[in-house]
């Protein structure tokens, strides 16, 4: 007897985990069958394979038994019919998310994607792993990852750990770039994310800082003796981005020609701009830069004053809970909201929505004129002209 027909032998007298050895079936129809397991399912499927018509019974059967060994050889190999399923890769879901984060991490290693982005990426994936051991979900095989546990997922962030639509809707952004990278790599058929909406925007928690607001944050910021009030002004005048404060230098300055280079190495628009410094912010970058060393950050992580050590970001915003509480003002009077409250005051100045838009660095107008202020009461401007039917 040869080895193989040995190992079948044995194979049929023992429990089968993976497979039950294949066979020869003569009725109606001539047909090889033999159970495999379903990855899935994790159950046992039969399968069936019609020997081809070949003249002469005798031959016939022939190979029909060599059909038989060819089978049973490959499936004490290790392989699966399943496997050859058209549409369908069975990549481990563990190792098709290391090789993700791989993905990743290469693409900022060859500047394809900002810190920030990266950040948030690794963060909305920890996310998703403590979903699926928080929820005891079995997702051996990327094939499991379906619309269904999407769905669930976004329910889970925004219901049961009461996060924004805001919030929401990002995740729901992961979730498509990671169905992309499947689906490009052929072992997704489909994005799971396909017809997953987005919820409806909520009004921004961060409001307009009103004048007299204004006055107090700037008497009390004054009195510091450091960096952060030409920090904050940074964002009212020239509204610099949160993530690009704690990237610039001081060579990036231009007191001459008055206006800033953003390189596109920091830029979050991946882009090369510049913006203008207004002459009531000039004396302040002036005397804040004084004596720096070009390379230098602009706002580094002793006092936000030049230096060599990168800012945390963190220190900026545990500042501004530190002037809310002691000022008493809204938690909406976010930090944020000086370059809201910067742009909406330029809008009011009577200031065209392109040159707006321009020291904003927004993407389109459209963007830049959502800061349009809205008139709850009578405009008096409107009220005292003369437009007649």
């Amino acid at each position: 007897m040869s080895v193989l027909n040995e190992k079948t032998k044995n194979a049929k007298i023992s429990v089968f985990v993976d497979f039950i050895p294949a066979e020869f079936r003569q009725a109606k129809d001539w047909l090889i069958v033999y159970y495999a397991k379903n990855p899935l399912t994790q159950k046992l499927e039969r399968q069936r394979v019609r020997v081809p018509k070949i003249k002469g019974n005798s031959e016939r059967l022939r190979f029909a038994k060599k059909m038989v060994v060819e089978v049973n050889g490959k499936l004490l190999s290790g392989w699966s019919p399943f496997l050859e399923e058209n549409g369908k890769n069975f990549k481990g879901w563990n190792e098709a998310i290391f090789d993700f984060e791989k993905y990743l991490k290469k693409q900022f290693d060859d500047g394809g994607l900002r810190f920030d982005s990266i950040r948030t990426y690794t963060s909305n994936l920890s996310l998703l792993k403590e979903f699926i051991k928080t929820k005891k979900l079995k997702i051996d095989f990327v094939l499991q990852f379906n619309k269904s546990i999407c769905v669930q997922y976004l329910d889970w962030i925004y219901m049961e750990r009461n996060n924004s639509p805001r919030t929401r809707n990002n995740h729901l952004i992961f979730l498509r770039l990671l169905g992309n990278y499947f689906l490009q790599r052929g072992i997704l058929a489909e994005n799971p994310t396909t017809g997953l909406k987005n919820l409806p925007k909520t009004v921004k928690k961060r409001i307009y800082i009103p004048d007299d607001i204004r006055v107090n944050i700037k008497k009390e910021v004054l009195q510091y003796g450091n960096g952060y009030y030409c920090c904050c002004m940074m964002i009212y005048y020239c509204m610099i981005r949160n993530t690009e404060l704690g990237k610039m230098r001081v060579k990036h300055i231009n007191l001459e020609e008055n206006n800033i280079f953003i390189p596109k190495e920091i830029s979050k628009n991946k882009k090369d701009e510049t913006v203008t410094i207004l002459d009531n912010f000039k004396s302040v970058i002036a005397k804040h830069i004084k004596n720096a060393h070009p390379e230098d950050y602009l706002f580094s992580n002793d006092s936000f004053l030049p230096g060599e050590k990168v800012l945390e970001r963190k220190k900026i915003y545990r500042q501004w809970q530190k002037l809310q509480e002691k000022l008493g003002f809204k938690k909406e009077y976010q930090f944020y909201s000086l370059k809201d409250t910067g742009i909406t005051n330029l809008f009011l100045l009577g200031l065209p929505a392109i040159k707006i838009r321009n020291q904003a660095r927004h993407s389109s107008i459209q963007i830049t004129e959502l800061y349009t202020p809205r008139n709850m009461g009578c405009d008096e401007a409107i009220r005292l002209t003369k437009n007649k039917f």
